[in-house]
């Protein structure tokens, strides 16, 4: 019965966003994805933050920045870092995911796979911070968004990293930072939920991460780029919602996002 009435209510979801479609392509809009391309006057609200989400695709502000670097700049240009390219995808957003299939000449997706979960088509069941399976230089191209943050062993996931890259490839990265602090905090000793959810901003993180994340990125050996919302024009960011139009004033948000492109050299 479950089931029934969720997939009801998927199917209602679909009707109204295609209604909705319709009237914003006649009466002009604000807003849009850059990924599914729903357009409206506001994104919809999550617990983190208030008009972000893409309510058609699921897409947040990490993941339209991060197809924003790869469709407006040219030094991240999804032609040099992802087309034709070995792509590995640890834990893929679907909104990520939809952005990027299809445009690599190898695309594989791993994730760390816990029963009674599902993950969808997932090619590797993969601990990023001992990927086993995967042997030195085998991708041009490794995403990871909001992963880094649940680890134990940080160190050995971006030493990882750089290790199943090629020469030249790249990383690119997300991970939760709090607002204005300079150094990570992480303590692995920690493992009360709500204690995790006061510290870390959720249950299963193990760190929130500073400023120094570059640092520890260029100590491996990357060459790396921060992108934010200054690196495109106000019209772009206010268009796609490349930052939130309402910064949230929980403590442990992330207001201020960026993608991380690492190349290793």
């Amino acid at each position: 019965m479950k089931t029934i009435l969720k997939k009801g209510k998927r199917a209602a979801e679909k009707t109204l966003i295609g209604a909705s479609q319709v009237y914003y392509n006649l009466a002009g809009n604000k807003v849009e994805c850059n990924i599914c391309h729903y357009k409206a006057n506001k994104l919809k609200s999550n617990s983190w933050h208030a008009y972000s989400s893409c309510p058609n695709c699921g897409s947040t502000v990490r993941s339209r920045l991060l197809v924003a670097a790869l469709t407006m700049l040219d030094e991240f240009s999804e032609s040099k870092l992802i087309v034709g390219k070995r792509v590995l995808h640890c834990a893929p957003e679907e909104a990520t995911k939809r952005a990027i299939k299809g445009k690599p000449a190898v695309y594989k997706t791993g994730d760390y796979l816990a029963e009674g979960y599902d993950y969808g088509d997932i090619d590797y069941n993969l601990d990023i911070t001992d990927m086993k399976q995967i042997g030195d230089k085998s991708f041009d191209c490794l995403i990871a968004c909001d992963v880094l943050e649940h680890v134990y062993n940080l160190q050995n996931g971006l030493t990882e990293i750089y290790r199943v890259l090629d020469n030249g490839g790249y990383c690119i990265l997300t991970v939760p930072q709090k607002d204005h602090l300079d150094k990570t905090y992480e303590d692995l000793t920690i493992t009360d939920p709500k204690e995790r959810e006061r510290l870390f901003g959720q249950d299963d993180h193990v760190r929130i991460f500073g400023d120094d994340f570059v640092d520890m990125l260029e100590k491996v050996g990357f060459k790396v780029t921060a992108v934010d919302e200054k690196f495109f024009d106000k019209a772009i960011v206010d268009k796609y919602v490349l930052f939130p139009p309402v910064l949230s004033k929980h403590p442990m948000a992330t207001n201020y996002r960026k993608v991380f492109f690492g190349k290793k050299v």
